[in-house]
């Protein structure tokens, strides 16, 4: 058997079926997607028109059935520890993930040596957040000779469709805001000031570590100034009652409050030539499951055509801006200013 095949693993969720719906489209690599639950793995296989494989990360004894034949790892689902991911990178594959959990990100950062031994590679921060906002900071760094600090700011839609991941992980976050004053950040074009907290997105984390820059700070906000001010203390409250939080999850698929859009604005502040100076970008878009979509398809597509050196990365290690925004399809909708 040939390793040529991406494997998606949860390539039937909200996420990994875009992913997968994309690279099928490239026809780079056979699609081949993974799963516990075999009636949604089969539905979307069909859907797909592609191969499927059930596979538990619980049950060791489904793993190796699902790797042979691959070439390329995207994981679409959160997991409980890296055993799988050290599974992959001593079998020499690359892997790619969507999650967003940095202290997930450090464990598998200590793969590092078994993947250079084995030949394997790792992608992280993969999507918007982190993801683009990572090349984001980076670009806005560019031609600076210090730089002090960045602040990252995402506009998330509320009319969007969010995944149970998505709305799990939101809520567990809002637990550890607290009630302040946080300068306000512009978005759009003309820019508007909106309301933030700041939230535990993982780029702040990883961008310390990556790019060496000491001060970065992620805050959050929502489609409109005046549904930030409302949802702020709502879902500080939501997320401290289980009460509150069975019956959000309960009615926000099908609640419709604003806009799809998603946005991100980024600030990075430094010297050069001994001066002070702030280098601002932007990003506009609509549905953020989507963009993260392409942002994993697109750094599959990389890997697969170019390669990547044997360790673990993130995704500004192996892409920069300008690389990426080549290859976004006009369909997509996504604009970047300066």
């Amino acid at each position: 058997m040939t390793n040529d095949e991406i494997l998606i693993v949860g390539g039937y969720g909200h996420v990994g079926l875009q992913i997968a719906t994309r690279l099928q489209e490239t026809a780079l690599a056979p699609v081949r997607i993974a799963g516990r639950n075999r009636d949604k793995l089969a539905a979307a296989a069909a859907r797909l028109g592609c191969r499927s494989v059930p596979l538990d990360l619980g049950k060791r004894d489904t793993w190796r059935p699902a790797l042979d034949g691959a070439r390329c790892v995207v994981m679409c689902v959160d997991q409980a520890d890296t055993s799988f991911v050290a599974a992959v990178l001593e079998r020499g594959l690359a892997y790619v993930d969507i999650t967003a959990n940095d202290m997930f990100f450090r464990r598998i950062e200590r793969l590092d040596t078994i993947a250079r031994v084995n030949g394997g590679r790792a992608v992280l921060s993969v999507g918007l957040a982190p993801g683009l906002t990572n090349l984001l900071v980076e670009a806005a760094s560019a031609g600076l000779d210090t730089v002090e600090s960045a602040r990252i700011g995402i506009l998330l839609g509320l009319g969007d469709t969010h995944g149970p991941a998505a709305i799990d992980w939101t809520l567990s976050n809002f637990q550890k805001v607290r009630p302040g004053v946080f300068a306000p950040i512009m978005f759009g074009n003309p820019p508007r000031r909106h309301p933030v907290v700041p939230f535990d997105f993982a780029d702040q984390h990883v961008l310390r570590r990556t790019l060496g820059i000491a001060d970065v700070q992620t805050f959050m906000t929502f489609d409109t100034p005046g549904i930030s001010r409302m949802m702020f203390p709502i879902l500080r409250r939501v997320a401290a009652s289980a009460v509150l939080t069975r019956l959000f999850k309960a009615i926000m698929p099908y609640a419709r409050i604003g806009s799809d859009r998603t946005a991100l604005s980024v600030e990075v502040h430094g010297t050069k030539a001994g001066k002070q100076i702030t280098q601002r970008k932007t990003m506009e878009g609509r549905k953020e499951a989507s963009i993260t979509a392409l942002i994993a398809a697109l750094v599959v597509e990389h890997i697969l055509r170019h390669g990547v050196p044997a360790g673990i990365h993130h995704i500004e290690q192996i892409l920069s801006l300008d690389r990426v925004v080549p290859q976004i399809p006009p369909e997509a909708s996504i604009s970047f200013s300066s």
